[in-house]
């Protein structure tokens, strides 16, 4: 595993994030699904990037915040949203919290070959 950390700015402050522990993941990876999903997943543009709602950018919002309190262990959850950071910043944000929290973009046909199988579904192919 790579020990590089990932840099999240936002609001004039920078974190170096490390890769996430558990209890951190948990709380991320459904908030970065869920966005994901909504904003078209692997075939997001740059449009559906431009639309989130205020739902949307709650959970990019608090995701982030989830991975930084790790770090940042002093920052409360009403000081950092009361940063003064952008939208822009926000999304900027998006990629370095989803690989500190271990998520990389599959591909659409190795995510189908990889998807848990029913118990008892048998996992051969031929």
């Amino acid at each position: 595993m790579n020990e590089e950390p990932f840099t999240v700015a936002l609001g004039g402050r920078s974190w170096a994030l490390p890769h996430l522990p558990f209890r951190a993941i948990k709380k991320i990876q459904p908030l970065l699904f869920q966005l994901y999903g909504e904003l078209g997943g692997a075939e997001a543009s740059l449009q559906s990037l431009a639309r989130f709602t205020e739902a949307q950018l709650d959970r990019l919002a608090e995701a982030a915040y989830v991975a930084v309190a790790v770090v940042d262990k002093e920052l409360s959850r009403e000081a950092f949203f009361e940063l003064p950071f952008s939208v822009g910043e926000l999304m900027l944000a998006f990629p370095a919290i989803a690989r500190a929290a271990g998520l990389k973009p599959i591909p659409p046909e190795q995510a189908a070959a990889e998807a848990p199988r029913p118990l008892g579904e048998s996992i051969s192919t031929g």
